[in-house]
């Protein structure tokens, strides 16, 4: 008889993405669900899914509990340190993001303080912004670079998502954003992007993956392309901020580059939206930044409509979007996004799991897929956008490891 390290017996009601791979367009809306089950826990994977109650070192009884894959997120911008609190004010008396940003401030501001940081203060206080992402149910999260806009504070910033990834229980991924903004000690964006591929090689030895912040005003894509290109050759998988502020054709080239993400998206054309539906290139959106910002919000109907491959994430920083509960998100993506419930529980697991290329081991549970579980307060997954608020995440199981306080 199979004995298993964990068994959590008693679920309720367990909710996982059908399928076998990533889903797009309607295929999002498949849910398998499983009423009265348990699920059986080896090594950190899940090995069982059944009914019948085998044995195990330690049960935990979840008296009827809904269970779904931790949530991956997959796009956030730590590792950072600092407030932008007076700018979050300075919008509330009309200044727009942008006009922040040409005054010095916002992504500028956090660049001065993650320079004068160690890598002990970052990998410290980042530590526990994942602590707190992890009870929230977040089990798998990307960071990115680009609060150094410098070659050493670059790679400061991707060493200290390396070594997160070592020291947090959390799933660490990292993506260098060395195209971010154009810091103070350049005017030419040419000659700054020119720079950045010098040392593309040391970024190599830390992520493979690259992005950049395609945008009018920031750098735009007749820019970005060859920059990409570059990146391209040596091995990098690519993904771009796009379309978030204006229509700037950041979309387009996603598309045409073969991306493996657009994210944002809130100004998208229906002509770059069509191309997303009929490429492999994920559609990220991000609504808590369009609340934070109070913006517009991406067409997430549409994009699913249009058979796109939709992700969801936070956009977790210290500028536009300082949110990370999943659960807000998911909240968001239903009542402003047009999403269903089943459609923004798939975006934030399997289909971000495509996005950081784990969707083979993360965002379902099924046996061989990691034993990242959460498990929440509530009688259905369809109850999240309505009982968001209510501190309804029980507990987490990450790589089999039951999550409390103390950990």
């Amino acid at each position: 008889m199979m004995k298993v390290d964990l068994l959590l017996k008693k679920i309720g009601e367990l909710a996982s993405p059908g399928g076998q791979s990533v889903l797009r367009g309607k295929e999002m809306n498949n849910i398998d669900v499983k009423n009265n089950v348990n699920v059986g826990i080896t090594s950190g994977r899940v090995t069982y899914v059944g009914s019948e109650e085998i044995e195990a070192s330690k049960v935990i009884d979840l008296e009827g509990r809904v269970v779904t894959p931790g949530f991956v997120d997959c796009h956030t911008h730590i590792p950072f340190v600092g407030s932008r609190s007076d700018e979050f004010l300075m919008r509330q008396q009309g200044s727009s993001y942008m006009e922040i940003m040409e005054k010095g401030g916002g992504i500028l501001s956090t660049v001065k303080e993650v320079r004068e940081a160690s890598e002990e203060t970052l990998i410290s206080s980042n530590l526990r912004k994942l602590k707190k992402m992890l009870f929230h149910g977040v089990t798998t999260v990307e960071g990115k670079s680009g609060y150094g806009l410098n070659k050493e504070t670059e790679l400061k910033q991707l060493s200290v998502l390396n070594e997160l990834n070592k020291l947090s229980k959390v799933d660490v991924v990292s993506t260098f954003l060395g195209a971010h903004a154009l810091p103070t000690e350049y005017s030419n964006k040419e000659e700054y992007l020119d720079d950045v591929v010098t040392y593309i090689d040391d970024v190599y030895g830390l992520t493979d993956t690259v992005d950049v912040f395609c945008e009018k005003g920031v750098f735009e894509p007749e820019l970005v392309e060859p920059f990409l290109k570059k990146f391209m050759e040596k091995g990098f998988r690519l993904r771009l901020h796009a379309d978030e502020l204006a229509e700037s054709g950041a979309g387009k080239l996603a598309v045409k580059l073969g991306a493996i993400s657009a994210d944002h998206l809130i100004s998208a054309d229906n002509e770059t939206i069509r191309a997303l539906g009929k490429s492999n290139t994920a559609s990220v959106i991000l609504p808590a930044t369009s609340f934070f910002l109070n913006e517009k919000y991406a067409s997430g109907r549409q994009l699913i409509d249009e058979n796109c491959i939709l992700g969801l994430a936070s956009d977790f920083n210290p500028g536009s979007s300082n949110i990370f509960d999943p659960l807000f998100v998911i909240h968001l993506a239903t009542t402003r996004c047009g999403l269903t419930v089943e459609e923004a529980l798939t975006a934030y697991t399997v289909n971000s799991s495509y996005v950081l290329g784990i969707e083979h081991r993360k965002g379902r549970i099924k046996p061989n897929y990691d034993a990242d579980l959460v498990i929440l307060d509530l009688s259905s997954y369809r109850e999240i956008p309505y009982m968001f608020s209510q501190d309804i995440v029980y507990s987490v199981i990450k790589s089999g490891e039951l999550i409390t306080n103390e950990c």
